[in-house]
C-alpha cells in the first residue's frame, strides 16, 4: 500500500494511529522521508476528511504536486507556514507527494504499542 493509504487506513478502535497516545510510530527505510509521520499526519487532517471514501476526498492533494502547490493552505500546518515563496511551495508539493506515495506495509504490535511502517526501498 501506499504510505497515504496506511496512515488513513490502518486505525487502532477506530482511532488514527496518530490520535492514539500510547501508540509509537516506528519506520523501517532506507531512504529517508522529507518529513516526519506526525508532520504527514497533520498534513492528511488537514486535507482530507477522516472516514470518507476515497470518491469523497480530494485525492489529487496527496497525488498531484501542482495541484497542491497552487490549491493547498500552506498556513494550516505549523511545518508549512513558512512556504512563502511559489519556488518554496513547489518543493513542498513534490516533497509531499513523493513521501505520501511511497509504498509500504504496516506492522501493529498491541502488546508493545507499535505502529510500525516498513517501506519498500
Amino acid at each position: 500500500m501506499k504510505l497515504y493509504q496506511a496512515l488513513t487506513q490502518v486505525t487502532i478502535a477506530d482511532t488514527m494511529i496518530d490520535d492514539v497516545a500510547d501508540y509509537q510510530v516506528h519506520t523501517v527505510l532506507r531512504t529517508p522521508l522529507h518529513f516526519t509521520p506526525r508532520q504527514i499526519y497533520h498534513y492528511i487532517d488537514a486535507v482530507l476528511k477522516p472516514g470518507a471514501r476515497h470518491d469523497e476526498n480530494n485525492l489529487r492533494f496527496v497525488t498531484d504536486a501542482s495541484f497542491i502547490a497552487m490549491h493547498y493552505d500552506y498556513q494550516q500546518t505549523d511545518f508549512t507556514a513558512h512556504a512563502k515563496t511559489f519556488d518554496d511551495k513547489v518543493t513542498f508539493a513534490h516533497q509531499i507527494v513523493t513521501d505520501l506515495n511511497r509504498h509500504c506495509s504496516v506492522n501493529v504490535d498491541p502488546e508493545k504499542k507499535i505502529f510500525q511502517i516498513i517501506f519498500v526501498d
